[in-house]
């Protein structure tokens, strides 16, 4: 069976090509390396993590969920509607991609077999595991676009 790309092998491409060693990052980051390691071992961490360690490196990185041939990435949506009174933005490419491709938190829920709460947490702290991100696109025969982009000073 042919294994899946990493999940967090766009960090683990990134941190190469930067030449930031496990060291580097963990100092970056005030944890331990072993914790460094812990990620990249479980192939998971949350997304606001990911961000936060692309911030400190001067670098944004973003995700969309896009289908085959579409983008969400011009689609003209009311993105205010989506991300709500509380301008909790982490997850807006999901409440695009689930407006736009028709998808609702109870089907994924269940199509995850997880419980319908988890789902609406994840919206409500506005924060999500990547694997998460991973499995859902999968589940919706979705891509998971990753875009990093420096920063520009100022």
């Amino acid at each position: 069976m042919e294994r899946p790309e990493k999940r967090l092998q766009f960090l683990e491409s990134f941190l190469a090509a930067q030449k930031v060693s496990i060291t580097q990052l963990a100092d970056l980051m005030n944890v331990s390396r072993q914790n460094i390691h812990t990620y990249f071992r479980r192939d998971d961490m949350r997304l606001s993590y990911a961000q936060e360690i692309f911030n400190r490196l001067g670098y944004t990185l973003s995700i969309s969920m896009e289908r085959e041939g579409t983008s969400t990435s011009p689609i003209l949506l009311d993105i205010e509607s989506l991300v709500g009174q509380n301008g909790l933005t982490r997850l807006a490419f999901m409440r695009v991609a689930f407006k736009m491709y028709g998808i609702s938190r109870e089907d994924v829920a269940n199509r995850l077999g997880i419980n319908y709460a988890g789902v609406g947490r994840w919206f409500r702290v506005d924060d999500i595991a990547i694997s998460y991100i991973f499995e859902i696109a999968e589940l919706y025969d979705l891509n998971v676009k990753v875009t990093i982009k420096q920063k520009q000073s100022s």
